[in-house]
């Protein structure tokens, strides 16, 4: 966010920049790390596929790289889903302190 910040105060123009690996993760191997990582089930509702969604979808970082010179650091499905996790339980800890 600050190199997108910087790039723009020095007159950048604005753009479009994926963050992403060049790979993906399906949403069951997600589910499935966020399960293992919590250590408890999640309730799961499986439903159709919406008409329009693309079967799959995988975003690569080559603008944010190339514009920005930035690089994604952590292409680890546990890493992710654990620094997730305890980002969402920090931000419940202040909702409930402040409730």
């Amino acid at each position: 966010h600050l190199r997108s910040l910087n790039y723009l105060q020095d007159s950048g123009k604005s753009l479009t920049a994926n963050c992403g690996y060049g790979h993906g993760y399906s949403v069951r191997e997600v589910i499935e790390m966020v399960q293992e990582v919590h250590g408890s089930p999640l309730k799961i509702i499986e439903e159709p596929r919406r008409a329009g969604d693309p079967p799959a979808l995988v975003a690569k970082a080559d603008v944010a790289r190339t514009v920005l010179g930035w690089t994604p650091e952590h292409d680890d499905l546990r890493t992710i889903a654990k620094t997730a996790l305890a980002w969402e339980q920090t931000l419940q800890k202040k909702r409930l302190a402040s409730a």
